[in-house]
């Protein structure tokens, strides 16, 4: 049961990161957060059912594997790049899943409510035109 409110918290709070992107019409919403936060607390979990020793090389796949993933949101146009944002957020999603799986959850919810607090602050105080 445990295993299960691990991946279902990673879910939601991925889920939730991801919210503020859909309610922003941007890419890489709801969906993708979500899957990406519960695949990286799935990840931990089954190698925690293996081995100690394997969970900081997971860990270390995991974090530069959805940093490729994250490459796929950053185009260039011009001289700007646009797309970091959401390349942030899912690596945060991936660290949400981390923490989940480690049964972190103060972290994990910390993580959370700064990330949309800093989103929502950044986006009250420079809307676009």
């Amino acid at each position: 049961m445990l295993v299960f409110i691990k991946l279902f918290l990673a879910l939601i709070l991925g889920s939730l990161l991801g919210l503020e992107r859909e309610l922003s019409n941007k890419p890489g919403g709801v969906k993708t957060h979500g899957l990406v936060a519960l695949a990286s607390c799935g990840f931990i979990l089954i190698v925690q059912e293996i081995s100690i020793m394997e969970q900081a090389r997971v860990m270390t796949g995991i974090i530069q594997g959805v940093g490729f993933i994250g490459g796929g949101l950053i185009v260039k146009e011009g001289n700007n790049a646009k797309g970091l944002t959401g390349a942030v957020e899912i690596w945060i999603s991936s660290g949400l899943g981390l923490a989940c799986a480690f049964g972190l959850w103060r972290i994990a919810f910390n993580m959370l409510f700064l990330s949309l607090l800093l989103l929502k602050l950044m986006r009250l105080s420079f809307p676009k035109s």
